[in-house]
């Protein structure tokens, strides 16, 4: 069996247990009806022989019950026989109708015979008083060869054949209900054949019923779901990764074959060119550490995930590091009253590296003698940090892209400034990672302000 179909397996099991029912109410169904049936012959039989009884003792029915001849018994039965003939016609067949005197000797009988050997389903005694034999019995016996016992086969025939059909038809219709029930299902099992890498942006088609199978359809759409964001995470990853190591490596190739050439004849060539060589592995290194920044805060956040930290203590941590760029543009802080209201949802190290990057890009794009200011505000369960500089700004038409991979504002804001193009990007992954959000103004020689909304904790 554990090759068969589903609906095979299903549709035998209705039919077992059709026929377990079925077998079950057709066995109560006969013994109801053979018990009604019994009670039935049985007051039938003991009414005949009440009535044989009463003609018996009736003094005008005297002359036809008394048959001159030998008896078996002792006074008035040694002279006269009983004579059961006219009752004859009143029995059925299997019945049979007997005298017995008081030590139970058959004095009489007539009708179909009883053989010692011979099964009594029926049995009524009376006892009566006739003037002429004293106290006798009469009893009528049923052998069961009457009519109720070829109905009570017939019922059994008709349950047996109706047992047998409904077990047939509960087949039927439990592999028909199955074929139906499983319509679905099948047409999912292909539509999830025909999904591959190449497309899995597919989604399975649900059924309009909220059931089981819909249930089952929106489980396995969730799952592509996920399958399809993992493996987009690691191609773009892929992507980005050779599209932005290219540079790096040319360089690197370009500046080796430098110092092959010319490196040891020239050791200005040769310092030149191990400087570049630092540098651009320096780059690598961290181009490398962002991308598995981005790629690990893309992960979807576990549920027991609930770390917090105190955002002026690490505004606190990372002040000194973003004053030493560029010590002549101002760092202004306006702290919050009372602190503990800056404690948001989010653990200490995704905070300051949200942090780090706006403020470290402040501080790069402001010239000397500007100024970086960093504000709070607290409201309905959320901290608000303003990150406003004096810098050069963005154009209108940089400002939508300036949260894309590996994008750079030309000009001024280049890859001389010593950025990947990430900084942004991981900014934003990690604030709506943890339920918050990023925005940015600016405009081209009057500065830019970020603002960034934190989920207060307890909030």
């Amino acid at each position: 069996m554990k090759h068969w179909t589903f609906s095979r397996k299903v549709s035998l099991s209705i039919a077992a247990a059709s026929l377990l029912v079925v077998l079950a109410v057709s066995g109560f169904v006969y013994t109801t009806f053979k018990h009604w049936n019994d009670r039935q012959v049985q007051a039938l039989l003991d009414a005949k022989l009440d009535n044989f009884a009463t003609k018996m003792s009736e003094v005008s029915f005297l002359p036809s019950l008394l048959k001159p001849g030998a008896g078996g018994g002792s006074g008035a039965a040694a002279i006269f026989k009983p004579d059961l003939s006219s009752f004859a016609g009143d029995l059925e067949a299997g019945q049979q109708l007997e005298v017995l005197d008081t030590k139970g000797r058959i004095l009489a009988e007539v009708g179909a015979g009883h053989p010692a050997d011979s099964h009594v389903a029926y049995m009524a005694e009376r006892t009566f008083s006739p003037l002429v034999y004293g106290k006798l019995t009469l009893r009528l016996i049923d052998t069961g060869k009457a009519q109720n016992a070829a109905a009570e086969r017939e019922i059994g025939r008709l349950l047996l054949l109706g047992l047998l059909l409904a077990v047939l038809a509960a087949g039927l219709a439990g592999w028909i209900v199955t074929r139906s029930a499983l319509k679905p299902i099948r047409g999912m099992i292909r539509e999830v054949r025909a999904i591959g890498a190449d497309n899995l942006g597919e989604r399975l088609h649900l059924p309009n019923a909220q059931d089981e199978i819909h249930q089952l359809g929106d489980t396995f759409n969730a799952l592509l779901e996920k399958l399809e964001l993992s493996f987009n995470q690691q191609r773009r990853f892929v992507a980005d990764a050779s599209h932005e190591l290219k540079t790096p490596l040319a360089i690197i190739e370009g500046h080796t074959h430098m110092m092959q050439r010319w490196g040891k004849a020239s050791p200005e060539v040769l310092e030149e060119s191990l400087a570049y060589l630092m540098e651009e592995t320096r780059r690598m290194k961290e181009l490398t550490a962002s991308l598995l920044l981005l790629a690990e805060t893309e992960e979807p956040l576990p549920e027991e995930a609930a770390e917090t930290c105190l955002l002026t203590g690490v505004v606190r941590e990372l002040l000194p590091q973003a004053g030493l760029l560029k010590p002549g543009v101002a760092m202004v802080v306006e702290e919050p009253h009372p602190e503990d209201l800056t404690s948001v949802r989010m653990p200490e190290a995704a905070a300051y590296q949200v942090l780090r990057n706006i403020v470290e890009n402040a501080v790069k794009y402001t010239p000397e003698g500007g100024e970086v200011r960093i504000g709070y505000t607290v409201s309905a369960g959320q901290v608000t940090v303003t990150v406003s500089d004096t810098g050069i700004g963005i154009g209108e038409d940089e400002l939508p892209h300036v949260f894309d991979r590996f994008y750079r504002a030309e000009a001024s804001r280049s890859r001389s400034k010593g950025g990947s193009g990430l900084g942004l990007s991981i900014v934003r992954t990690i604030m709506l990672r943890y339920g918050g959000s990023v925005g940015i103004e600016s405009a081209p020689g009057r500065g830019t302000t970020v603002t960034l909304k934190f989920k207060q904790a307890g909030g």
